[in-house]
């Protein structure tokens, strides 16, 4: 078995594409896969996207609510709007506003647990007037750092 990096892949596994530099790459029967820990990845993309400085898109809110393992109905009540403009933020015909995203951000920072102290920090990051300032912005996400998502 054979093992290498990749300067640059584009990961599309989450819905939405995900820069890896430098990955760790495997070569499996004959073929070369990413050699990460997809489990890692998720939780590492959910911070990234918690901490992005432009508003959350209608695939990365999906992921979120997949990753909550929530239907749009719950998924919509942590946001206080219908199932219906859930799916109308999954499907890009409708963006959440800013203060739904930041709200949603927070249930998430808190659904991982986060401190006093990191909850403070990002509410003052990703408040909606700094949204605001980005909203015609769209950041792709891009990880170097494999240390801890390299599988086992």
């Amino acid at each position: 078995m054979k093992n290498t990096k990749t300067a640059t892949f584009i990961f599309k596994g989450l819905g939405f594409p995900i820069k890896l530099i430098n990955a760790p790459m495997r070569k499996m029967i004959g073929e070369w896969v990413l050699d990460i820990n997809f489990n890692k990845l998720q939780l590492v993309v959910l911070d990234c996207l918690l901490r992005k400085l432009a508003p959350l898109t209608g695939d990365e809110l999906k992921f979120m609510r997949k990753f909550l393992n929530m239907s749009t109905t719950d998924f919509g009540k942590i946001a206080g709007v219908s199932h219906v403009a859930v799916v109308k933020w999954e499907n890009g015909q409708t963006r959440a506003n800013l203060s739904t995203d930041v709200c949603i951000r927070l249930y998430m920072f808190d659904h991982l647990n986060a401190k006093d102290k990191e909850f403070r920090n990002l509410y003052h990051k990703i408040n909606p007037e700094v949204l605001s300032k980005n909203k015609n912005e769209t950041s792709t996400i891009s990880i170097d750092d494999f240390g801890d998502l390299k599988s086992a």
